[in-house]
């Protein structure tokens, strides 16, 4: 009779515990996974005015995305690996064509919100310029966002798109901001276009994991984020057919530097960046341009590599998260346009 007792209570408390467990699960998949994995529509104007930090930086955001819609972009669409319809805005240069750019945006964004105005310079520059709606992302299809991990295939499938259009004999150069930093800098193990002249990588993390990571145990503030992280992969490898370290940055520049023409790379990171840490592009450019190494004790040297003049990394001090160019867009021209001089021909 005590066994049985005993028995009914340890049952009891097993069954309490799994539901509870069931419930925790639950939470994080209706309140972790879903929201931040989904489908993501357009941003609303009360997100972009925070996005934007401040009035005089949105107030340009305004007149730059006014200018973008009198242009009259074209749409454009193509079929990714997996059977998605994505789509696109394109602007053709007017004059003289000196290449193409692509222009891929970031999480929970879209092409306008964040490069209109960098659009407006690169068309001046005489670029074509293609804004692709990230897949799950407004005008294009798909159900999950998976940070870079299938994005950078859809990065090639739009490379092959613009030499459909325009040809691959002109100069074609990728530029992201962060998540689409990091689809563009993760594209580079994929076999590109020689076309490809080079990458502008704007505040970009390095693995889906890491800067999950970064969000859950900082911003959230999760005492247990580290089971919070095994229960997100479980779902995005059983419900989106990724794993948070599907992809990396570091591998696929690892790989950029073993080919027989690298892509150069010109880094840019707000010091202010309070979403993506600075630090990750640092890793991102310690990768590309060299190594350190210890020299006495816990004394460390960087080391540039042989090709270290094709990475450059330019810190915007007072800029918050992937707004770089309003912060202060006379040097960020600047370094785009020595970039875009200094590569547009092929070596």
């Amino acid at each position: 009779m005590k066994f049985k007792k005993i028995f009914q209570k340890a049952r009891a408390v097993i069954l309490t515990a799994a539901v509870l467990f069931i419930l925790y699960v639950s939470l994080i998949f209706l309140l972790v996974f879903v929201p931040s994995f989904t489908r993501c529509e357009p941003p609303t104007e009360e997100q972009n005015k925070k996005h934007f930090v401040e009035d005089d930086y949105f107030s340009r955001y305004e007149r730059e995305k006014e200018w973008f819609w009198n242009s009259r972009p074209e749409v454009l669409s193509v079929d990714s690996f997996d059977s998605l319809k994505l789509s696109a805005y394109m602007l053709r240069a007017e004059g003289k064509e000196n290449g193409t750019v692509l222009l891929i945006h970031g999480y929970h964004s879209e092409p306008v919100r964040e490069f209109a105005a960098i659009a407006r310079f690169y068309h001046n520059a005489g670029y074509n310029v293609i804004l692709p709606f990230q897949r799950s992302h407004g005008a294009s299809e798909g159900k999950f966002i998976t940070f870079g991990v299938k994005e950078r295939f859809d990065v090639l499938s739009w490379t092959e798109k613009s030499n459909e259009i325009f040809g691959n004999e002109k100069p074609l150069f990728l530029h992201g901001i962060s998540m689409g930093c990091a689809s563009v800098l993760m594209s580079l193990e994929l076999d590109l276009p020689k076309n490809v002249r080079g990458v502008v990588a704007d505040c970009g993390f390095t693995t889906p994991r890491e800067i999950i990571w970064k969000v859950l145990s900082r911003d959230k503030k999760l005492p247990t984020a580290n089971f919070i992280m095994k229960i997100g992969d479980f779902f995005a490898r059983h419900l989106a057919d990724f794993s948070f370290d599907g992809a990396s940055t570091l591998d696929a520049i690892e790989k950029n530097k073993k080919r027989e023409e690298q892509i150069p790379i010109l880094f840019f990171h707000g010091g202010k960046d309070d979403f993506v840490p600075i630090d990750m592009t640092g890793k991102n450019f310690m990768m590309a341009a060299g190594s350190f190494v210890a020299v006495s004790g816990s004394s460390f040297e960087f080391v540039p590599n042989a090709q270290a003049e094709k990475y450059k990394f330019v810190q915007i001090d007072e800029a918050p998260h992937a707004i770089s160019f309003f912060v202060d867009e006379a040097r960020y021209c600047e370094e785009l346009s020595d970039f875009l001089e200094k590569y547009k021909k092929k070596e």
